[in-house]
């Protein structure tokens, strides 16, 4: 069983693929730079079929980029739930967050245990996920791995 820390949790709430943005520009300037030579070179036709393969790269690479996007929102979203519980549950139990590690890195999707440095506990949620009870629990897998 798998336990994130609330390091790896803040850590992880930021990242952003700036690589595919990186290459979309250079798509685009690849793609200006070669409508310029095909209108230039009065209508050479390699330079407008280049010129249509970069644009159809392009589009379907800024399509990709935008369901990327959506779905890191909502990841960072429910990261940041994530993030806000361990806040909240270290409270409960009178430690810092980051005594604390989660077996999930979503909330809404099934109960989720806590690890602290001397037990683990169970978060039940109620229907609508604005409230949860904690449930002190012994494993009895003793096979965990923490992720920092």
């Amino acid at each position: 069983m798998t336990f994130y820390t609330y390091q790896y949790l803040l850590d992880h709430q930021t990242q952003f693929p700036y690589l595919r943005i990186v290459f979309i520009v250079i798509l685009a300037t690849t793609f200006i730079i070669l409508l310029s030579r095909y209108f230039s070179s009065k209508g050479d036709i390699k330079y407008k079929d280049l010129a249509v393969i970069v644009g159809t790269l392009m589009v379907l690479t800024v399509a990709i980029q935008f369901n990327d996007y959506t779905n890191f929102k909502t990841t960072s979203q429910q990261s940041g739930q994530e993030v806000s519980l361990v806040k909240d549950v270290a409270k409960k139990l009178k430690l810092q967050p980051q005594k604390l590690s989660v077996n999930n890195l979503q909330t809404g999707s099934g109960d989720i245990l806590v690890r602290s440095p001397k037990s683990y506990y169970r978060v039940i949620f109620n229907n609508d996920n604005s409230e949860y009870v904690l449930e002190k629990i012994n494993l009895r897998t003793v096979d965990v791995n923490v992720r920092a």
